[in-house]
């Protein structure tokens, strides 16, 4: 697998690292060429949010990165997809939670709409919306932060999204 990126914690005061988390996510386009991300709006113990994300989330137990990333996109977006393609990983640390994370991401075709999302508590609370950008568009708005939880995100997201558009036409 490619390793995309590795980051450092820049944002908040070095800490031990105590957990190590794998996470699957996915970048979903729609026959208009434009990409599903979540705005993610509130506030919890990494302070105010208000940014844009990239659907997916944890790989649970005896799951696999792919599994993991189909799941998410049915229960965050509402949506399945098709043609999914890896792309990488980007591994990051996020001090104030001593954690390390590895993000598998992966890019994939909107098909069907489900009815519904089947979102966590949490989700609920802190998903405002999905939207749908170009990739302009969504560069624009990743290059912005308000906090320093929107920039963390940011930064890997914005990260992978160039990789993807760098190698749109390449397999992994």
């Amino acid at each position: 697998m490619k390793l995309i990126a590795q980051h450092e914690d820049i944002f908040w005061p070095e800490e031990t690292i105590e957990s190590l988390r794998f996470t699957s996510r996915v970048f979903i386009r729609n026959h208009e060429g434009k990409y599903a991300f979540l705005r993610i709006v509130g506030e919890d113990f990494l302070g105010l949010r208000n940014h844009l994300e990239t659907c997916g989330g944890g790989v649970e137990a005896d799951e696999t990165f792919l599994e993991a990333a189909i799941r998410e996109v049915e229960e965050e977006i509402g949506y399945t997809a098709k043609n999914y393609r890896l792309l990488g990983c980007i591994i990051d640390r996020l001090n104030p939670i001593q954690r390390m994370t590895c993000s598998v991401f992966f890019e994939a075709e909107a098909d069907e709409q489900l009815p519904e999302t089947n979102r966590t508590e949490e989700e609920k609370i802190l998903i405002d919306q999905v939207v749908w950008l170009s990739p302009d568009e969504a560069i624009r708005q990743f290059r912005h932060a308000e906090s320093k939880v929107d920039a963390w995100v940011h930064r890997r997201d914005l990260r992978a999204f160039i990789y993807l558009l760098e190698n749109q036409d390449e397999s992994c």
